[in-house]
């Protein structure tokens, strides 16, 4: 299994602020990470779900060419309450193509929490 980690891309997206992350297809050729059917990725990404905050994948439904098979969070060590960890998201390609995962940091009962947000460019080969 190829994994790839991506904590420290993720790190400076989160102290770099919400930009328009809108794909073009121009965008579209340039993708963050490139794979195979049946190749797997791991996406690493801080995160403190203790505040009432987490990712979630918000374009699931329309992404044809990667799933997730599996999802978790691991605590901070030490795993003290209120002490953030990572979210650990793995992908597997499922059909040759080209798409983007839009995850977005918010709070799920809150209107309009949404604090960050990140467009990931999947090509399966």
């Amino acid at each position: 299994m190829k994994t790839l980690s991506i904590t420290f891309f993720f790190l400076t997206t989160l102290f770099s602020g919400c930009s328009n992350n809108s794909i073009n297809n121009s965008d579209r050729s340039k993708a963050d990470y490139i794979i195979s059917v049946n190749e797997q990725i791991q996406l690493v990404i801080p995160s403190n779900p203790t505040t009432g905050y987490s990712w979630k994948w918000v374009n699931k439904n329309s992404v044809t060419v990667v799933d997730t098979f599996d999802y978790h969070f691991i605590p901070g060590y030490p795993a003290i309450p209120g002490k953030g960890g990572n979210e650990i998201w793995n992908f597997k390609g499922v059909k040759s193509g080209i798409d983007s995962i839009k995850l977005e940091y918010r709070c799920p009962w809150i209107t309009k929490s949404i604090v960050r947000s990140k467009i990931i460019v999947i090509k399966v080969n």
